[in-house]
């Protein structure tokens, strides 16, 4: 019975035995029976037993019988994206004392290493999700597509590195997961995020279009703007026509994200569109739309120092920008990934500060004793494919065969 488990509960938390409870009461063994509901028992039993352990309990029994349905609505508040009422459940939630001992304690946890993940907070929602792993085969159905799914979101919150390992990773986790047990359409967005990041377009295109009808049912417009977003990203590489469509429909995504005050979708969209003019060679527009999202992200972000990246890289490249001004904000971003403590960027703005400042033989020292064994051991496989590339092509121009065919075979094996 729901009492005997809220008396044991609270008994526990006091510090105090079976027989202490009970004395002047009933015996510590009417009371195990009680607590495992295996007898029957008069409402002046817990009556007292509530005075003993100073507790309403009938109150707590209310509190209790609500849990389940206060969690779905935390789960639906984070899906939504709607931070007050998401912050507003979960200090709610931390106060029902009960929740740790109730069979919704699983569950409770899944979805705070969730709320951790929205909250940027990884570690946390790592601790969460290591302790949960050990009671994996105890969960029910749905408990375990939504550790699934929250593990997934993990590694997705890591590869932000572009780190291969945790991008297979989050595509393994999150196709685990069974919808007719789960029932939660919106993992389709991440599933499809996972296959965009292991460059899977067909797939990403599925599954982000799949995001997007779910999320105009329900009326999650920001939400349905990154799925659409993310739909116009796999569609790079179309003919001129269908560009200059891709581009309207991405205008279109950008004015209806600051209709709806969106900043953080406005400036990821703009940075997404500036991306896809640099790798159409077009600096100009790149640097347009690289310039407007840089302006919409926080500073202290990670996204900020992605965006001022690949701002300055596209700058640079296009000749758009002077020396002095990249240097300026190469060395901002170079400072700012050290307080971050953030060695990916403190290697992107320290080889961009090589490019423009040094001499040639630094920089390709640089790229040889720093930057390439670096991305080799973190898996980033974009970025040591491009510098080995350039590395060998400066070995060979400088005669160097041996190292060339040594870095030839890095860049072409890459992990």
């Amino acid at each position: 019975m729901l009492e005997g488990e809220i008396i044991k509960f609270y008994r526990k938390k006091a510090g105090l035995t079976q027989e202490q409870l009970g004395k002047d009461i009933c015996t510590a063994t009417h009371v195990s029976r009680i607590e495992r509901g295996e007898t029957r028992y008069s409402s002046e039993i817990i009556e007292l037993f509530s005075q003993r352990l100073q507790i309403d309990i009938e109150n707590e029994i209310a509190v209790v019988q609500n849990i389940e349905k206060k969690l779905h609505k935390w789960h639906t508040s984070i899906i939504l994206e709607r931070m007050k009422e998401v912050d507003k459940i979960k200090n709610e939630l931390e106060c029902i004392q009960y929740i740790s001992a109730s069979n919704f304690a699983t569950l409770y946890q899944l979805l705070l290493a969730r709320y951790y993940l929205l909250k940027q907070i990884k570690e946390k929602a790592y601790d969460i999700l290591v302790q949960t792993r050990k009671d994996t085969p105890a969960m029910s159905s749905y408990e375990r597509n939504l550790y699934y799914h929250v593990n997934g979101l993990y590694y997705l919150a890591q590869y932000i590195r572009l780190e291969n390992e945790n991008r297979q990773k989050a595509l393994q986790e999150l196709k685990k997961i069974n919808i007719e047990q789960y029932g939660n359409p919106e993992y389709y967005y991440h599933l499809g995020l996972a296959y965009h990041w292991t460059q899977s377009k067909v797939m990403a295109y599925f599954y982000a279009e799949k995001a997007f009808r779910y999320f105009k049912k329900t009326n999650n417009y920001a939400r349905a703007i990154l799925a659409e977003s993310m739909m116009l990203v796999q569609l790079e590489g179309s003919t001129q026509l269908d560009f200059e469509d891709i581009v309207e429909n991405y205008e279109n995504l950008i004015d209806h994200s600051e209709a709806l005050g969106l900043t953080d979708k406005k400036g990821m969209i703009l940075h997404n569109l500036g991306w896809m003019y640099f790798r159409r060679r077009d600096y100009k527009n790149a640097h347009l739309y690289y310039e407007k999202a840089v302006k919409e992200a926080n500073r202290k972000s990670l996204p900020f120092l992605n965006r001022l990246y690949n701002y300055l890289d596209n700058a640079e490249e296009g000749n758009i920008l002077s020396s002095k001004m990249i240097l300026k904000h190469a060395n901002e971003g170079l400072a700012l990934s050290k307080k971050a403590t953030n060695d990916l960027y403190q290697v992107l703005f320290s080889l961009l500060i090589f490019r423009v400042s040094s001499t040639t033989d630094e920089y390709f020292l640089y790229i040889e004793e720093t930057a390439l064994p670096f991305f080799r051991s973190h898996h980033h496989v974009t970025h040591a494919s491009k510098y080995g590339k350039l590395l060998f092509n400066y070995f060979v121009k400088n005669k160097q065969y041996e190292k060339a065919v040594e870095t030839g075979d890095i860049f072409i094996n890459v992990p």
